[in-house]
């Protein structure tokens, strides 16, 4: 695994490096995901968000499915030629707890795959008609809401402890967001249009659930396996956002005269959104959900560059600026480790024989 990587060549006191870059890679995933989507509306008028994400869930569910039976085979294999070398009764034994554990974390833990998928799910349908509700500044004002939430839930739940390193960085962030905002509604005297108080409220919930969902897969990638998160988190989301995909938006997916160009960006959402839930658990266990919510914020100005490149957009005066402060933020929120009551448990995660990774229920770790 990526983890693996880290641990044997980068030093510990390099990582926060290594979170920075990754969680710009995971912006850059965000926007062109974004691109995809404002391509497929502008220029060929199609509209089918669950169906996108519809793919990506079931992508994760059949390749992290397909990569967790590997890997199990792979133990069983190994262990069985340990038995040959004379080690049945160990072997057996303990293939025997592995087994019972196992099957424990499958029963205990599905609500809560179930509860991150649906939270996943539903703010991502939320913030499509936040956008459509309401106006433009009110909908990236009220989104801002995601950071500090994620925060608060931090602590609530995971016992997360915050210095004043952390809360200048988180500062820098907002204040960079702030001149985004300011940037992009000073010349548009449209941008208040279309305000609606329905809307507000949808924006506000879509990003409550956002942090819910962060602050969920941070707990969930610290005791699960990436590849058992990602495999379960796809199946349960694929379920709910098929339902939701046939039931809106069968119509539209019979009408739509298919092409290749259609297709092609499609597939890059599908594919981009793919590679940012499968690099997310690799930055939750370098750093933390409020860090993995930083990063994102530069996707703001990562949409302007791709308007600037294909679509011949103007660069606001401040834009740079803005940008800056926000790159700044996230590098100075990650000078300072981070600790929470699950931290210490990440470093428990018990690498077996076999080269995988089990990880210990807070019983076990005591």
């Amino acid at each position: 695994m990526v983890l693996d990587w880290v641990d044997r060549t980068i030093p510990q006191k390099k990582r926060w490096i290594l979170s920075v870059c990754l969680g710009q890679v995971l912006s850059l995933c965000i926007t062109a995901t974004s691109s995809a989507s404002s391509a497929l509306w502008q220029h060929h008028s199609v509209s089918i968000p669950f169906t996108q994400n519809f793919c990506n869930y079931l992508l994760l569910a059949i390749v992290y499915g397909v990569f967790k039976t590997s890997i199990k085979r792979d133990q069983d294999q190994d262990r069985e030629r340990d038995q040959e070398h004379g080690h049945e009764n160990e072997d057996e034994h303990e293939h025997e707890h592995e087994h019972e554990h196992e099957l424990e974390q499958h029963s205990v833990g599905g609500w809560k795959f179930l509860g991150y998928s649906f939270a996943d799910v539903q703010a991502n349908v939320l913030a499509v008609l936040a956008f459509k509700s309401t106006s433009v500044l009110s909908a990236l004002i009220l989104s801002s809401w995601t950071l500090p939430c994620i925060m608060l839930l931090s602590i609530a739940f995971l016992g997360a402890r915050y210095n004043l390193t952390h809360f200048a960085g988180v500062f820098l962030c907002l204040a960079g967001l702030g001149m985004l905002i300011w940037s992009d509604v000073a010349g548009q005297q449209g941008s208040t249009d279309n305000h609606s108080w329905i809307g507000d409220i949808v924006c506000l919930l879509s990003a409550t659930l956002y942090a819910v969902s962060n602050v969920t897969e941070e707990y969930l990638v610290v005791h699960y396996p990436a590849q058992e998160f990602l495999s379960r988190a796809g199946f349960w989301g694929s379920i709910i956002c098929g339902f939701q995909a046939f039931y809106y938006e069968h119509e539209k997916l019979v009408s739509i005269e298919w092409t290749w160009t259609i297709a092609g960006l499609v597939g890059v959402y599908v594919f981009c959104l793919f590679s940012m839930y499968s690099l997310a658990p690799t930055l939750y266990r370098l750093s933390s959900a409020t860090f993995m919510s930083m990063s994102l914020m530069t996707s703001n100005f990562y949409s302007l560059v791709a308007g600037l490149v294909f679509l011949g957009a103007k660069m606001p005066s401040f834009y740079p600026l803005a940008y800056a402060l926000v790159l700044c933020g996230v590098t100075t929120y990650n000078m300072s480790p981070y600790i929470s009551s699950d931290s210490v448990l990440e470093e428990q995660i018990i690498k077996t024989s076999g080269g995988s990774y089990r990880s210990i229920s807070p019983s076990e770790s005591v």
